[in-house]
């Protein structure tokens, strides 16, 4: 491709395209940076594209890495300089969130628990509520209740 040139009988020396080598020597780290338009009537900001590509600057420093030319650059020769590479934000892995009833799950058993603790005492409460209920032995309660299914 037009891109890459070999240069010598081994192959071994890649030339960098010159459009490429000429930006980089005249614009820099911001022929890489998409960059702002400045207009006057501007209700919003709109933004040129980087004069080189991504594509285009990772096959030139590739070739740089390979011409051994990685950390200089000349317009003769091209190159490229540490600066240059993109930095990119460290990539934190956090915890899911996952399912509620999986989130609150220890909170769940630690109330069932405390419920439990409190049962034998409810149980009583209950069983004596039951009783009260239960009317007094005797002939009275039996008659009361035979003269009602008459």
């Amino acid at each position: 491709s037009g891109a890459m040139k070999r240069v010598g009988g081994a192959g071994k020396q890649i030339v960098q395209s010159l459009g490429v080598r000429k930006r980089l020597a005249q614009h820099g780290a911001e022929a890489l940076k998409a960059q702002p338009r400045v207009e006057e009537d501007a209700r919003r900001q709109r933004w040129w594209r980087p004069q080189i590509s991504r594509r285009k600057a990772n096959v030139a420093r590739k070739q740089a890495i390979v011409n051994g030319t990685y950390g200089g650059f000349a317009l003769e020769t091209g190159g490229w300089l540490p600066e240059w590479d993109e930095v990119k934000e460290p990539h934190v892995l956090i915890p899911t969130k996952r399912h509620k009833r999986e989130r609150t799950r220890a909170e769940r058993a630690a109330a069932i628990e405390r419920k439990l603790k409190e049962m034998p005492g409810k149980i009583e409460v209950y069983k004596k509520e039951i009783e009260a209920r239960k009317p007094p032995p005797g002939i009275e309660s039996l008659l009361k209740r035979l003269a009602k299914h008459k």
